[in-house]
């Protein structure tokens, strides 16, 4: 009797946790991506990356409307100005101005580091959803940094277009303001953890202006971005998001 109580307590010390889809987290899911995507979104960002005692300095321009488009186009620094990246839908290309290139992403290189930073091309173009591609579970509610938040455990749904294996994201409890988020392979390995500060309010958004994305993989290296100007739900032109548009030089406003 006694082996067969210890045969089960082994079985459930490995059993992966199931958390059951929860319809309030969906909603907070849903609402934190409101927050931060909007209609639409334009804005100017800088970006710092620290690797390992080096540093370099950067800034681009993004748009983005809904969950289907996005554009960025790099200004500085200036050997890297008008390199950019298109998503339509699950598309993605990047431009090359050097060899006046465009050049069709794969799925698989949507992990690869975006312009050398700790940020993923998926993490700047956004060709997955936390609220769409994924089931959300409450897991606990706790304060961070003396600011009452809800932890969330996001799963993939099946056959998803998604790259991580389970992402994690805190939010805060008022208005679901993202705060944190980590992101694991499919074999539960921690890979990189983001986090939220600077929060301020654009209209009826309100975002975390700094980001910092943390590689755990890579001691001593993050990239930090934030947003110096920022606009939503104004109405973008069609012609914003085209190949065409793509290759144009990019203007600083």
């Amino acid at each position: 009797m006694k082996s067969a109580v210890l045969c089960l307590a082994a079985i459930f010390a490995f059993t992966p946790v199931v958390y059951a889809a929860d319809s309030e987290a969906t909603q907070l899911v849903e609402k934190s991506e409101t927050q931060t995507r909007g209609k639409s979104l334009q804005a100017k960002v800088s970006m710092s990356v620290d690797n390992g005692g080096t540093h370099r300095a950067m800034s681009f321009r993004i748009w983005s409307e809904g969950k289907e488009k996005a554009l960025i186009k790099v200004l500085t620094p200036a050997k890297d100005r008008g390199t950019g990246n298109l998503r339509l839908d699950l598309n993605l290309w990047q431009y090359l101005p050097n060899i006046e290139r465009v050049v069709k992403i794969p799925p698989s290189m949507m992990l690869q580091s975006w312009m050398g930073s700790d940020f993923t091309n998926d993490d700047l173009v956004k060709t997955s959803s936390l609220a769409r591609d994924y089931t959300h579970a409450i897991e606990k509610r706790e304060d961070m940094a003396g600011t009452p938040s809800v932890k969330i455990i996001c799963t993939p749904k099946p056959d998803a277009p998604v790259t991580w294996g389970k992402v994690i994201l805190w939010v805060r409890a008022s208005d679901a303001v993202p705060l944190k988020q980590e992101f694991y392979l499919e074999n539960g390995e921690l890979v990189k953890v983001m986090e939220g500060s600077d929060i301020k309010t654009f209209g009826s958004h309100t975002i975390p202006t700094k980001l910092t994305m943390r590689n755990v993989k890579k001691e001593g290296s993050s990239t930090t971005l934030e947003y110096q100007k920022v606009t939503f739900d104004e109405k973008i032109s069609a012609k914003i998001f085209s190949q065409d548009n793509l290759q144009r030089p990019v203007s600083e406003e």
